[in-house]
């Protein structure tokens, strides 16, 4: 296995296709593009679109490559880990359709959303399960497999992903901003690199075999410029609590349901649960962002950079 640093990560992947090029970087606001990452379309489109707002999701059980030649035999939405990103805007009505393509039954239940759970389903094989609600709170919001008394394993087999429920009458100051979904996968790999499934052992003592952001070990770095405002929508589907840091910076605004925290060095976010965090990059150089309670998966590429060596100095914005 290949051992990666922060400088690493950074150096390996300056030039990898998929990074943002030099106008996309600078334009101050928009998503990152970048291989793993969500394209999102943001407020402004979200929230300008129609106020009924409509997602069809299939559960598919695949083989995905998580980088650094290990694959997992994971439960998915649409086949990806994490599922599709959701955007909705603050009092639009969503349908949700889950089409199950699996070979056990399955659900989804939104944390984002305020009804009762009985219509997270499950649902059989060949069936389609619809929930009809309404969105009230901003936020960033876990969503997963609502599968009964089997939910966590569920969960921990790769059914999950982020829901953003954006203000509808506060304007976002603009920024660059990504999705980062912290995971884990609960087993062992073979001779092949192959893990075969979740160990329902392992997932009950919540011992994972190692841990990720957004579904993958490795991560191009994501070019910016010293006074960028990064924006990153972060849900962490645990184990544990995700101790957000991101190395020579500090957190500008942490936006967790109401409370706005501002000027914090690290942010701890339950599993379960999400926070928007806003931060600067304050001058030429590199930046990680990181669990810093979990520093020992940053060998694994648990760690997303942030490259603004390339010397296009701006005065930050205030």
């Amino acid at each position: 296995m290949r051992v990666l640093t922060v400088l690493g990560v950074v150096a390996l992947g300056a030039c990898a296709a998929g990074c943002a090029g030099p106008d996309e970087a600078t334009g101050g606001s928009g998503s990152f593009e970048a291989p793993g990452l969500a394209a999102l379309a943001g407020q402004a489109a979200t929230c300008a679109g129609p106020r009924e707002k409509t997602f069809a999701l299939e559960a598919r059980e695949v083989t995905l490559d998580l980088g650094m030649g290990l694959r997992f035999n994971a439960w998915t939405y649409d086949g990806v880990l994490p599922g599709p990103t959701l955007e909705v805007c603050e009092g639009d009505k969503v349908r949700i359709t889950v089409a199950n393509h699996a070979s056990t039954s399955h659900g989804l239940d939104s944390h984002a959303l305020r009804t009762d759970m009985r219509r997270f389903g499950p649902v059989p094989p060949l069936e389609i399960l619809t929930i009809d609600a309404s969105v009230d709170t901003p936020g960033v919001y876990m969503y997963h497999c609502a599968s009964g008394p089997v939910t966590d394993v569920h969960i921990k087999s790769g059914l999950y992903g982020a829901m953003i429920v954006y203000p509808r009458d506060e304007i976002l100051r603009p920024a660059r901003e990504l999705v980062v979904v912290q995971s884990a996968v609960f087993g062992t790999p073979d001779a092949s690199g192959l893990i075969p499934g979740t160990d329902p052992t392992r997932a009950q003592k919540n011992d994972p075999g190692v841990m990720m952001f957004n579904g993958r070990f490795e991560h191009p770095p994501l070019e910016v410029r010293p006074g960028d405002l990064v924006r990153a929508y972060v849900v962490n589907i645990g184990p544990g609590v995700a101790a957000l840091h991101v190395m020579g910076t500090i957190l500008d605004t942490v936006y967790d349901g109401a409370a706005r925290i501002r000027h914090v060095q690290t942010y701890g976010v339950a599993a379960g649960s999400g926070a928007v965090v806003e931060f600067r990059i304050p001058e030429a150089g590199t930046y990680g962002l990181v669990d810093h309670d979990r520093l020992a998966y940053v060998p694994w590429g648990m760690v997303i950079a942030f490259d603004a060596t390339g010397g296009h100095a701006r005065a930050p914005a205030h």
